[in-house]
């Protein structure tokens, strides 16, 4: 650009020269033809001018483009970076409850395990007594046990009932059997027995009518012998597996009141300790 302007400028002190009349015919033509030369010059000048602001205006819409897409790109990094940290957490969760749940259905079995260890107390009185009222019809067996129960005779009833078991295994009222049992030992208060009882009925007959009521009863017999926790266990085991039985509903009543007693406790045992 400084180049055209002093080429301008000797242009014009040539005009200037010819003008005051200190010029040949010569020397005017040879001023034209530098002008005329300057002229192509700015021309193409102008037009390198023009072609590289357009060049730069579409260097700087392309600087743009790849700004936005850079941005956006930093944009889903950070969402995906998000969507890991919840996903990491919720895996923390289920890890977390899946551990807690195995623990306690291991605490479930080594109590019931136990129990079974514990109880070595022979019932062949209990056996003796039955063979005394020994019938040869199993149905008659089981309704006699029936009459027993509504009399409270419950030693008796269970005598009869642990005869069907033993001598008719194609009786078709065999599983009832195996409950009723629990049940006489239930009714007499005698919850680690009824406990394993209703737990054999349960392995060898989980899809029975009185199925859900066995596990209801089993939690409440833990809960009778004091055993909150394990208690509570066999009552989320009962919702978990008969999810719309009547049992579920009285179970899911059962964990709130062991849950607000637990508070109740614990906040006493708070005012205590301020105190």
């Amino acid at each position: 650009m400084k180049k055209a302007e002093i080429k301008f400028i000797l242009v014009g002190i040539a005009v200037l020269v010819f003008l005051s009349g200190c010029v040949s015919v010569g020397d005017f033509e040879q001023m034209k033809a530098e002008m005329a030369r300057l002229n192509v010059e700015n021309t193409e000048l102008r037009k390198e001018v023009s072609e590289l602001k357009i060049r730069i205006d579409r260097m700087s819409s392309d600087l743009s483009t790849a700004i936005a897409l850079k941005e956006g790109q930093l944009t889903l990094i950070a969402q995906t970076q998000d969507y890991i940290k919840e996903l990491q957490v919720l895996k923390g969760r289920f890890e977390e409850n899946s551990y807690n749940n195995e623990k306690r259905f291991k605490e479930l079995n080594e109590r019931i395990t136990e129990l079974q260890a514990r109880l070595t107390q022979p019932v062949q009185k209990e056996q003796e007594q039955a063979k005394k009222e020994k019938l040869q019809d199993p149905k008659e067996i089981y309704d006699s046990a029936h009459v027993d129960i509504k009399n409270k005779d419950f030693v008796s009833a269970r005598g009869k009932f642990q005869e069907i078991v033993k001598n008719y295994p194609d009786f078709a009222l065999l599983p009832n059997s195996y409950f009723w049992i629990a049940e006489t030992y239930y009714n007499e208060k005698k919850y680690e027995d009824a406990i394993l009882a209703y737990e054999e009925f349960l392995k060898k007959y989980p899809k029975h009518e009185k199925s859900p009521g066995a596990l209801l009863k089993e939690g409440m017999a833990f809960l009778e012998l004091k055993d909150k926790k394990t208690a509570k266990v066999v009552f989320e085991r009962v919702i978990e597996k008969y999810p719309q039985s009547k049992e579920a509903q009285i179970a899911q009543q059962k964990i709130a009141e062991i849950l607000k007693n637990q508070n109740k406790t614990r906040t006493k045992a708070k005012t205590k300790t301020k105190r």
